[in-house]
């Protein structure tokens, strides 16, 4: 069988990284170094990616429809089409929802759901990619998901009868590589001061349920007068319930609670080793890559027990309830006793290894040759 040329969106590799971006980063690495790799034809969906070619692949087509066009148009039409600007392509690989109308077979990933089952924890162009993704799965699009739970929402929302008709595949994520613990900058070193620290990492958006860790830490606190809350990550919608929760601690208890704000690769790298724990207590999830980066880095988890995060995780996290308070406060203090972190930390490496990057690439390619 001849390989397919496939135009995949490389839109998320502009700007700040987040976990979209590595893993489209990823995913194109390993479809390119599969036995049989398809013809990639990358293209970005912004007009932002002319001043960005330096974080693009090569080559990459910038159709000139300006993401906001595209975002009041698909919901409702099949136009403007980017076939023309892609040429002889055959497969369409939508990376992030945003699924262009293609006379072409087109796969969409479909990352997590949260966007319809939390609407109101949507910013509002996250909120038109319902009708997008609907739209497409009418004209016969294949959905790609990272988990076995986002296909299940998949079946339900977009459905049903999709995972019946092998119209959903999941195909999981590896893990984004971590650097080796190399030191991290002055600043932060300075702020946490030798200190151990509990680590939250990730956009200050409202999922991702900050304020619940906030004071689950408060209260953990008070049985441990050295740990400091570390909130790594870039401000976002939630940033300022976030701030009112610290507010609501006791001043020398919020004075622990330490946001260092979007940290360099090198620094989330040092704060994914050093950590005591990681805590992850997001109330929606489609996969969690920090979970598995932290059990990579071995470092214990505490997580939310919600979304994807027990399948991805299994074992090797202490799961409680997203905003049990007590029960998070608990299993922080739990973590921080040496025998019980070592336990979960080998749990975590083992956890780990069961996720690479080679099992994600020959899935796509076959999946890519599959809808051809």
């Amino acid at each position: 069988m001849t390989a397919p040329t496939v135009a995949i969106d490389v839109t998320p590799l502009i700007g700040v990284r987040t976990g979209v971006g590595h893993a489209v980063a990823s995913a194109i690495a390993a479809v390119m170094v599969d036995v049989d790799p398809p013809g990639l034809r990358p293209y970005a969906l912004s007009l932002r990616a002319r001043d960005h070619r330096d974080e693009l692949p090569e080559g990459t087509i910038v159709p000139p429809v300006p993401a906001r066009i595209a975002l009041a148009a698909w919901p409702r039409l099949d136009r403007p089409s980017i076939d023309r600007w892609l040429g002889d392509v055959d497969v369409v690989h939508a990376t992030n929802y945003l699924v262009p109308p293609s006379r072409h077979p087109t796969v969409v990933t479909v990352h997590d759901c949260a966007f319809v089952r939390y609407p109101e924890l949507a910013v509002d162009d996250v909120g038109r990619y319902e009708a997008i993704v609907r739209r497409a799965v009418h004209r016969g699009a294949t959905v790609h998901v990272p988990s076995e739970f986002v296909a299940h929402e998949v079946d339900e929302i977009f459905g049903p009868g999709l995972i019946a008709s092998g119209r959903v595949v999941t195909i999981p994520w590896g893990i984004p590589p971590i650097l080796p613990d190399r030191g991290m900058s002055d600043d932060i070193a300075h702020r946490i001061d030798g200190r151990p620290f509990v680590l939250a990492l990730g956009t200050v958006e409202p999922r991702k349920n900050l304020p619940h860790l906030v004071a689950a830490f408060g209260r953990y606190a008070t049985t441990d007068p050295e740990s400091v809350l570390i909130v790594a990550g870039p401000d976002g919608s939630a940033s300022t319930a976030l701030a009112m929760a610290v507010d609501a601690l006791p001043s020398n208890i919020a004075a622990r609670v330490i946001r260092v704000g979007a940290v360099t690769e090198r620094d989330r790298s040092a704060l994914l080793h050093r950590a005591r724990t990681l805590a992850y207590p997001s109330i929606s999830e489609g996969f969690g890559f920090p979970v598995l980066e932290a059990m990579l880095a071995g470092t214990p988890v505490v997580a939310a027990r919600a979304g994807s995060i027990p399948e991805i995780a299994g074992d090797a996290a202490r799961l409680v309830d997203a905003t049990d308070e007590d029960a998070l406060a608990t299993a922080l203090s739990d973590l921080a006793d040496d025998a019980t972190a070592s336990e979960f930390a080998a749990r975590g490496r083992r956890r780990a290894d069961q996720f690479d990057w080679s099992t994600t690439g020959r899935g796509l390619v076959s999946l890519y040759q599959a809808v051809t």
